[in-house]
């Protein structure tokens, strides 16, 4: 004989009796198909009462006292996300009385009977009125799933069908799992499924939504550059028509608005970088606030007529000029992409992926740049590419674009990211080591330090030039690389500069000692 027992809500209440839940079960079970209304796991089995759904999760086999654990569990975890609707109750049909003990038991959960938003924006909007409810109702999506990420590092599940929204309008999360925050990948992924599923989305409803969007992310989490990389996500997406491949466009251009004229200012250089641009290609990374290395090697190209090229990043941080070498490249003909360094110190946090003397750096640093300095970094482009190349701070395979490394354990699977881009080239910095983690036209693969490289033999290379302000391979010398197009060489370059007078000012700001004494060794 069956038994139903009842383990917990939501909200701590009573809102359904085991009599409710056995009524429910005794109907048919409700099909489970994509673009149905009821969308789920092929052995989850939902039952439908009136203004109820019932869920029996058929996979989990427990015996009843781990199945208690499990709930309790998960209904802690629940109460903590706040996702769901709070009268959900939690319950478990317990068969094992009279034969073996240890014979698993059902787990289920009752809730109201919500309405699946992927089934509502089925409906093609006929009216101003119904497009602004589509419009709160992906608002009130968005805002659950990107405050429920910045509070705990988890994200919900993306897909519409697993939200649903009462009478009253309010969204409430409908699936029991929850996945680690992949900083808006999957998210951006999702956006794109959106405008390939729903026929009715115009231009003015993306241009809507983007705003929406854009400013939800902004007020969540507090930092410009989260728009950046759900943008930058949405570039590699593919679309089935050409109109599709515009909502998307508008989706990116709204969502990059906040970039002002001075992200498009820098990619309007690129337009000068691509093939058929000059020759010679200035690759230049990790000035880290040094300001004499950088004027040696601005120097050196200047002496040798080389105007393009491309900054990889980490203008400030670390040294004692950050102000100095902002202004000094502010009018710079070569194109300029931001680091780590540069957006932390722009907004004035450092705090994922720093160490404690960065991050000592860094609020020196934002202490000592006016609001001037500020925006200009903030609003650098993360990442730039063309046909040609790939350009990034960090890594390829980082969506964030400048936190990532590119060394011996990930060179594999940044080279694999690099081919399904289909690019042949990423120029970046960050791991302050010049060379090239290469693979050729036979898939295998290459490491090369050498002073001159030749990628004619390779399919697919990861350009490093090493850093001018901090070298980190034993060198002293301000280190960068120029990549002569017609020939695909990279030839590496390292001038002397007046390394001592950099240190004696490091020391008289009282900058970290192990900051200097690098300067001073290479290392």
């Amino acid at each position: 004989m069956q038994t139903i027992e009842l383990i917990g809500s939501h909200d701590g209440g009573d809102h359904y009796n085991v009599d409710i839940i056995a009524e429910i079960l005794s109907q048919d079970v409700t099909a489970l198909a994509y673009g149905s209304e009821f969308v789920g796991r092929p052995n989850t089995r939902i039952y439908l009462g009136a203004k109820e759904v019932v869920k029996l999760r058929s996979e989990l086999s427990f015996n009843k006292a781990k199945a208690v654990r499990w709930i309790n569990t998960a209904l802690q975890k629940e109460r903590e996300l706040g996702v769901h609707h709070p009268h959900k109750t939690w319950f478990l049909i317990d068969a094992s009385a009279g034969v073996d003990a240890a014979q698993a038991v059902i787990i289920g959960n009752i809730c109201p009977r919500l309405q699946p938003i992927h089934a509502l924006l089925e409906v093609r909007p006929e009216s101003d009125a119904t497009r602004s409810q589509y419009l709160r109702i992906l608002h009130a999506v968005f805002a659950s799933y990107l405050h429920l990420a910045k509070r705990t590092q988890m994200k919900l599940d993306e897909g519409l069908s697993n939200f649903g929204v009462d009478a009253e309008g309010k969204v409430f999360y409908l699936d029991d799992e929850y996945y680690a925050w992949d900083n808006f990948v999957s998210f951006s992924i999702m956006l794109g499924v959106y405008i390939r599923t729903y026929a009715w989305l115009d231009q003015d409803f993306i241009e809507q939504m983007g705003r929406d969007l854009a400013n939800s992310i902004d007020a969540v989490f507090e930092d410009t550059h989260c728009n950046v990389i759900v943008a930058e996500q949405l570039r590699s997406l593919f679309m089935p028509s050409e109109e599709k491949t515009q909502l998307v466009r508008q989706l990116i251009d709204t969502l990059l608005l906040f970039t002002k004229e001075s992200a498009a200012k820098h990619r309007k250089k690129l337009a000068a970088s691509g093939r058929g641009a000059s020759r010679y290609f200035a690759l230049l990374a990790d000035i880290h606030a040094n300001y004499p290395a950088l004027e040696r090697v601005l120097g050196y190209l200047e002496a040798e007529n080389i105007q393009d090229g491309i900054i990889l990043g980490d203008i400030v941080g670390y040294g004692p000029d950050p102000a100095e070498c902002i202004e000094r490249l502010q009018d710079c003909s070569l194109n300029i992409i931001k680091g780590n360094h540069d957006h932390a110190a722009a907004i004035n946090k450092a705090e994922t992926g720093f160490s404690q003397t960065a991050k000592a750096v860094i609020k020196w640093t934002a202490e000592r740049l006016s609001e001037e300095h500020k925006d200009w970094l903030k609003y650098l482009p993360a990442v730039l590419e063309n046909d040609e190349w790939l350009a990034v701070h960090g890594a390829p395979i980082d969506p964030t674009f400048f936190y990532g490394y590119v060394y011996s354990m990930t060179a594999d699977d940044n080279l694999d990211c690099l081919q399904d881009k289909n690019r042949a080239l990423c120029f970046h910095g960050h791991s302050h080591m010049p060379g090239v983690f290469a693979r050729d036209k036979r898939r295998a693969d290459h490491h090369v330090t050498k002073e001159v490289i030749d990628l004619s033999a390779y399919k697919h290379a990861l350009v490093c030039p090493g850093s001018i302000g901090q070298p980190r391979n034993g060198n002293r010398g301000a280190q960068f690389a120029i990549y002569d197009r017609e020939k695909q060489v990279v030839n590496y370059v390292t001038l002397p500069y007046e390394v001592e007078g950099v240190v004696q000012r490091m020391r008289d700001f009282e900058l970290p000692e192990p900051l200097w004494q690098r300067l001073l060794t290479g290392t």
